[in-house]
This record gives structure tokens, sequence and C-alpha cells, in this order.
């Protein structure tokens, strides 16, 4: 009897390829498409994610490879636990990273949950990273192609989900997972990447965007330089930790964005950047990957963003789910609400979400 395996399919070259490798190793396979529209067609025509062109590609997938195909209707738990959330954040002036909550509550979450209604041993999907067992405890690991690495993306997935999961091309680099698709005929060989937001309303931030969605109020405030009053602004949701662009200041010199009062709705402005460095900063809600705290002795490296190099750096657990970090380089722009992902060398150990730096 053949394995049965769920594929994750988006629409892109990555899955596509994936439900391949699955059919090449004589697996069943399964595909799933998670449909997490806004029913409202203004917000729904700005999403990236599961557009018609995606959907007609998952189609056109399915029927080369002759599987069978469902999609999941899940927009009202991805408002609930990942749109509203990531509004709320920006409303007090953090930066979220909301595909990382996406992520362990919604794609993968839903889908281990889908397989294991459906008798599927498995649950596949076209990220770049890599997954090995070690004593019965699952290692998550950087994808070969580090330019594609999504690892970071993906701290949050405990040991129950990645019991569950596979990452089939995780071992390749994006030429190589082309050309298999175009060995196939796929049409999404040459189809473009995606982008990394959920919505891009042309003009609008994406705090704007959810703010409007939410229905948050602004708050609206005042641009302060060296404790003057040099601007005002629309509402601190359209402002993060480093943010140069659209900040309409005219000082003489670039200015940064240095520091959000949510509560009073001051933005700080610097024009040296220096000001920005940050030798330690802390972590909230931290996640370790195996289920409990590694040692932390060693070589540890932290990556505060997902275009960012990992840095060295000492961790010092504060007994409460959070962390004290210190890079060993000063951290330039360190922003709350992003992302902290914990390495040692290639290996995943955990992140949580970046609190405040000094």
């Amino acid at each position: 009897m053949k394995e049965k395996v769920i594929v994750a399919l988006s629409g892109g070259v990555d899955s596509s390829v994936a439900a391949v490798l699955a059919q090449q190793a004589g697996c069943e396979v399964i595909g799933v498409t998670l449909r997490l529209k806004h029913p409202d067609p203004e917000f729904s025509a700005a999403q990236l994610c599961a557009s018609k062109n995606d959907e007609a590609a998952v189609e056109s997938i399915c029927a080369k490879l002759g599987i069978e195909h469902h999609y999941l209707e899940l927009f009202p738990e991805f408002e609930c636990r990942v749109l509203r959330p990531a509004a709320q954040e920006y409303a007090r002036g953090r930066t979220p990273n909301p595909c990382c909550e996406c992520n362990y509550r919604i794609k993968f979450g839903k889908l281990v949950e889908f397989a294991r209604s459906a008798g599927a041993a498995k649950v596949l999907t076209g990220h770049y990273a890599k997954l090995s067992e070690h004593g019965g405890v699952y290692e998550l690991r950087r994808g070969d192609d580090l330019k594609k690495d999504q690892s970071y993306f993906l701290y949050r997935l405990d040991q129950a989900i990645l019991s569950m999961v596979r990452f089939p091309v995780g071992t390749m680099d994006k030429g190589e997972v082309r050309r298999i698709a175009a060995g196939y005929g796929l049409v999404t060989s040459d189809k473009p990447d995606s982008q990394d937001a959920c919505f891009q309303v042309p003009g609008e931030s994406f705090g704007e965007t959810l703010r409007r969605l939410e229905k948050l109020p602004r708050r609206p405030g005042l641009f302060r330089y060296q404790g003057r009053i040099v601007g005002r602004h629309n509402g601190v949701h359209e402002f993060t930790i480093g943010q140069r662009k659209g900040l309409n200041v005219a000082l003489g010199v670039p200015a940064y964005v240095a520091g959000i009062d949510p509560e009073s709705g001051d933005i700080r402005l610097e024009t040296e950047p220096e000001r920005l460095l940050a030798s330690r900063f802390t972590v909230e809600r931290v996640s370790w990957q195996s289920g409990r705290a590694p040692d932390l002795s060693g070589e540890l490296e932290v990556q505060i963003r997902y275009r960012s190099r990992a840095v060295p750096c000492r961790v010092e657990p504060d007994g409460a789910g959070g962390a004290a970090v210190f890079p060993a380089v000063p951290q330039r722009a360190v922003t709350p609400g992003q992302a902290a992902v914990f390495y040692r060398g290639d290996l995943l150990l955990g992140g949580g979400v970046i609190g405040h730096a000094d």
C-alpha cells in the first residue's frame, strides 16, 4: 500500500515540485490549498497569497499529476489568530512578523489536522529547510540554498508538528527546483517567487492596510528630534524602528525612526545611524524547538530579520519565558515585534519576539 501524504500546494514552483518528488517516491499524494481570502473584494484583491493565478496554477498542477485536491476555507481563523493580533501590534508601535504566527497557528497546524483526519502519514511543503530526527527529537536546520532558506519563519513549529512534516526541496537550490518543474512541463517552472507580505495595497503600508481591515483608530502624533517638534504624522502604526523613507520631515540630513511611544504618539528621530545600534535586547515568549531549553553555552547566533545575517550572541534566560540577548556586534534598528531566532551553526534552536533594545 502506498504511503498517503498531504502536499500543501500554494501555486508556486516549490510546492509543486514537492508534489512531484512525493509521487516519484511512490506516495499517494493529496494536494491541499489554504484559502485565506478576505470576503471584501477591496482587501482580497490586495492579498498576495492564494490569488486567482495561484489557484489556476494549483488546478493545473493537480490535473498534470493526476492527484486529488482540496481547498480549506480558513479566513475566519486567519483573521482572528494572525491579522487582528498583527494589527494590534502595529497600533502599539511595534512591527510584527505575522508569517511566523501564520505558519504555526494556521498553515502547519491546520494541514497537520487535515492530514490526521484523512489518514495521511505526513505533510509536505515547499519550504527551504531541512528536518532530521535524533533520539526521538526532531531538529530543524537551514535549507542548503542559503539565499532561499526559510527556517527563520518556522521557529514556532513544535515537536508535534515537526513529527508530521517533511521538506522535500530543502536540500536543493532554486535552479534545480525550477529544472525539475520544467522537465515535468509544470506551469510554475518560471513563475516568479512570491512576495513577503500578505497584502500589498498600492501606495499604502501594511500597517495601514491592517488598521483599516480591523477598523482600528489611528494614533496620530508628533515627530521629535533632540526634543524639538519637527513634524506631525497620521499614526504610529505606519512606522518602524530604523525607517528612513516616507517620514516627510525636512532636517537637512537623513532622519531615522529611533523610538515610538504608542501612548503619546511621539516618534523620536535620529540623524546619526550609530544611535540606532543596540548591544542588548530582550526577547519575549521564547519557544525552544526541542520542547525544552537547550544548553546555551558555546557558539550561538541570533537572526533578527529574515533578510539579515545571523550574528554570534550570548543568551541569558530571564526565568519567566523570555531572555536577554547580547550580540557580539551591536545590531542596528532592533525592532520590537519582530522575530529573533537562535541558531547553533545551521541548527535552529528556537526563537521569540523582540521586546525592547538598549
